[in-house]
């Protein structure tokens, strides 16, 4: 939608105005942050970020990947609050813990009557794992008894989103790309998804990277004592 285009258009700006390295708009003759296509639908247009792959066997790419989170999530700090609630196609926790449960039961309502018998019991076991999630969702979103700390997230972090080496003058040597999941929600997501993308192995997580990576991202900005708390919670919801 135009609104989300708008989103991300503001935030791309932003992050620019920060010298955070991501991908530049390539705006139209008339100024125009985003193109028709021959269609006739709406789309932004970036400049190429050029830098090196992610190697996640190498401590040193894991921990600058999540210190370039870090410091985006420092670079959002200061995105103006009346611009956060525009945000995003992706519903926040926040939005799933008042509507989610709501919404699971009108569209297992509504699903039943198009399945056949063995469909619908699939369909009852999937919306039973749901509906168990939904209700630990004030527990993940109160952790430690205060609300999570919440800004504009990556939403989409992992390897590909990664930038090491830029290179552009005047912008951090590291950077993102790929904001289209952006939006305003718990800042421990983002942590999740860098937990599981460096520090997950076949049965479960290697602990010693997972506290590699919480202590990079510590060297740019602290997470709060109920974020640590949180992310096992997370990592079993999502």
């Amino acid at each position: 939608s135009e609104a989300s285009l708008r989103f991300e258009v503001m935030l791309l700006t932003h992050l620019a105005d920060k010298a955070y390295l991501a991908p530049r708009l390539v705006r139209t003759r008339a100024g125009r942050p985003w193109h028709r296509s021959v269609t006739g639908v709406s789309i932004l247009i970036t400049e190429w970020v050029m830098g090196g792959a992610v190697d996640a066997d190498l401590a040193q790419h894991r921990r600058r990947s999540v210190r370039a989170l870090a410091e985006y999530h420092a670079a959002v700090r200061s995105f103006p609050p009346r611009l956060r609630a525009d945000g995003g196609l992706w519903p926040s926790l926040f939005a799933l813990e008042r509507r989610g449960s709501a919404a699971l039961e009108v569209f297992t309502g509504i699903s039943g009557w198009y399945l056949d018998a063995d469909g619908r019991q699939r369909l009852r076991n999937a919306a039973s794992y749901l509906w168990r999630q939904y209700m630990r969702l004030p527990e993940l979103l109160h952790a430690g008894g205060a609300t999570l700390p919440r800004l504009v997230i990556h939403g989409d972090f992992g390897r590909g989103a990664v930038v090491l080496d830029g290179g552009r003058p005047g912008t951090s040597a590291d950077g993102l790309a790929g904001f289209a999941r952006a939006r305003f929600d718990v800042r421990a997501l983002d942590l999740a998804a860098a937990l599981k993308t460096f520090a997950r192995v076949p049965g479960g997580f290697d602990l010693d990277r997972c506290a590699d990576l919480v202590s990079a991202y510590d060297e740019v900005d602290r997470l709060s004592p109920g974020e640590v708390e949180a992310l096992p919670i997370i990592l079993r919801v999502e």
